[in-house]
């Protein structure tokens, strides 16, 4: 039998257009170590979805330039996602270091805003999964795994 190898494309959340959103369990945080092309380092959040929606983009290869698609790529519950949120974004990574690992959250991409430096300022607000009595809302499968030492999220196959 002959073996398949198909690449692995990581799932990433971008802020595209206003109304994008991913709501989902807040799984971890690292930074970036070098400088994106813009010259910018960043802090990269690992999020299991629950459910979302934005507009990615793709590489046009001839302009080399950035196209935003067409079509809403609609996240599935349970995917496991990714969001950059640049270092020169303090409002969004503070409301960010409100969120416990853990806990249950959503992020949108409310508006833009014109600059004077010709791009739009995006406008993103953090919502903490709240408890009636104003507790983290935590999502249960994820301290029952780190109880038994395990990730319940991590999809690697385990091997026998």
């Amino acid at each position: 039998m002959s073996e398949n190898y198909e690449e692995v494309k990581s799932k990433n959340f971008k802020f595209g257009a206003p109304g994008d959103y991913l709501i989902g369990t807040f799984l971890e945080v690292t930074k970036t170590t070098s400088p994106d092309s813009y010259g910018k380092l960043s802090h990269i959040y690992r999020v299991k979805a629950k459910e979302g929606k934005f507009y990615g983009s793709t590489k046009n290869e001839k302009t080399k330039k950035w196209v935003m698609d067409t079509e809403q790529t609609v996240v599935g519950e349970g995917e496991d996602y990714t969001f950059f949120i640049s270092n020169d974004k303090g409002v969004a990574i503070g409301k960010m270091k409100d969120i416990v690992h853990g806990q249950k959250f959503k992020i949108l991409f409310e508006e833009a805003k014109p600059t004077t430096k010709g791009n739009d300022a995006k406008i993103i607000k953090v919502f903490a999964g709240k408890n009636a009595d104003g507790t983290p809302l935590m999502d249960q499968v994820y301290l029952d795994s780190k109880k038994e030492g395990i990730d319940a999220f991590d999809d690697a196959p385990k091997t026998e």
